[in-house]
């Protein structure tokens, strides 16, 4: 029997849009039977998301808890301080099951953050321990120290992150370049791929998270990881197509 379990390692999205509540609804789509360790809790104060971190020592014991499970992937999402962050890098170094990275970079609302600091710990720590890493184009530019203004530089930061160590990289472009296409770029070390789809104008709140754990339920059921990418680029396209509103913050009301 095919290995159905799979972990997250992510923060609990209060509108459910995203984070846990994404990734675990995605699991489930694909027929995988989801694990969470929880890092953060986020609440609405003031029309602003404030993220509550997880004390170290209970998510700690958390990752204890999972530590003898055999997962066929895991999936990282929302560390939100350096803690939590090095209680991850540890876990994951003695896992030999794909690793699937999504590097939320919070640093608005997390104090605990400075954004030299996220860099630093996501390149010596996690990157190297990650098979496919899924920045955004803000994440990318942070992380390769590159300002991304067209392809020819996301193709150029997607080779700086993958000599950190990641086996894959694919940098979701969004529509910064082109405001009818949501461009994303796929680099194993060899070869580019790059594709596009339609701008919708339906809710696409957690898309990344979406996009992340669709990749790691793909991954786990052996799919290859080129074919990985494009399928999971056309769920989330279909999922925000068929999108209601649940989720959209709007003058601190979902």
């Amino acid at each position: 029997m095919t290995n159905s379990k799979i972990l997250t390692i992510a923060g609990s999205d209060i509108h459910s849009g995203g984070g846990m509540q994404a990734d675990l609804a995605t699991f489930a789509h694909f027929g995988l039977y989801g694990f969470v360790a929880l890092t953060s809790i986020v609440t609405i104060q003031q029309d602003k998301f404030i993220v509550h971190s997880v004390q170290p020592e209970i998510f700690e014991e958390q990752l204890t808890s999972l530590e003898n499970i055999d997962f066929a992937a895991i999936k990282i999402g929302l560390l939100p301080n350096r803690q939590i962050l090095l209680a991850t890098a540890k876990f994951l170094s003695k896992q030999t099951v794909p690793i699937i990275l999504d590097p939320v970079i919070v640093f608005k609302e997390n104090a605990d953050y400075k954004v030299n600091e996220i860099r630093d710990l996501f390149i010596s720590k996690l990157i190297p321990l990650a098979d496919m890493i899924t920045p955004n184009l803000r994440e990318a530019e942070i992380l390769s120290g590159l300002t991304i203004k067209n392809l020819a530089d996301m193709k150029n930061a997607a080779q700086i992150l993958h000599q950190f160590g990641a086996k894959i990289v694919i940098i979701k472009g969004g529509n910064r370049f082109d405001k009818t296409q949501a461009v994303d770029l796929f680099y194993d070390g060899e070869h580019f791929t790059c594709l596009s789809k339609p701008i919708s104008d339906k809710n696409n709140n957690g898309a990344g998270c979406t996009f992340a754990s669709s990749l790691a339920s793909l991954i786990a059921q052996s799919v290859k990881a080129d074919i990985a990418f494009a399928q999971a680029k056309d769920f989330v396209y279909q999922a925000i197509l068929s999108a209601n509103d649940y989720g959209v913050f709007q003058n601190g009301k979902g």
